[in-house]
């Protein structure tokens, strides 16, 4: 079993990201992500995509570097590069997997990217997306929450139509709140302490651990 696993898409990187990446079991390319790993001299285990967003000798290498390369047509595809990379993933049945270049100019691929983590939600897997300034996980159930050093903010809002929501330890705690899809009365929460306790009696949510 693979404990941990990075997958790496072509959003928006940062240096800051090396050394999470590098403590993945397994590391995944996603399209241009191969080709920035590479440039900062990691070789994933695995590239995915159809590579449209690298240069003819950018692939040259990663073709020559990447021990197993996954290359799909650009027409017809029915998932993005990045379902492709957590249909592999899940495959692998990991522990824990973070994403990274998954937010960034494109609005359409980033929400496709996380509405993704549902598909690792529904296996038990500890999957979430993070940037430069988030961290994105969804949580059905009860959980406890670390706080993210450096993170203040903490959104808790609805992934299904619906969800019913129990906050302790937040600064501001709730019993059983109802909330639903288009009302933002979870934003920007606060954990106080080093951790706080969220439990979902009834749907699924995002937990947006953010900074300014």
């Amino acid at each position: 079993m693979t404990k941990k696993i990075a997958i790496v898409g072509s959003g928006k990187l940062s240096e800051k990201f090396l050394k999470g990446i590098k403590q993945a079991d397994s590391i995944i390319g996603v399209d241009r992500g191969a080709a920035w790993l590479l440039s900062h001299n990691i070789i994933p285990h695995v590239a995915v995509g159809d590579f449209d967003s690298v240069t003819k000798k950018e692939f040259q290498l990663i073709e020559k570097k990447v021990q197993q390369v996954i290359k799909q047509p650009p027409y017809p595809k029915y998932e993005t590069d990045m379902e492709l990379a957590v249909q592999h993933a899940l495959k692998q049945n990991p522990n824990q997997v973070a994403i990274y270049g998954a937010t960034g100019t494109r609005i359409d691929h980033m929400l496709g990217s996380l509405y993704l983590l549902e598909q690792f939600l529904k296996t038990s897997i500890d999957a979430r997306i993070v940037d430069e300034t988030n961290e994105i996980i969804l949580v059905s159930g009860r959980r406890t929450l670390k706080k993210v050093k450096g993170y203040r903010y903490v959104s808790v809002l609805p992934f299904t139509k619906s969800a019913i929501v129990t906050l302790r330890g937040f600064l501001y705690e709730v019993d059983s709140l109802t909330t639903h899809q288009g009302q933002t009365v979870g934003i920007s929460n606060e954990i106080p302490g080093i951790e706080a306790t969220i439990e979902v009696h009834e749907g699924i949510v995002w937990v947006i651990q953010s900074k300014d």
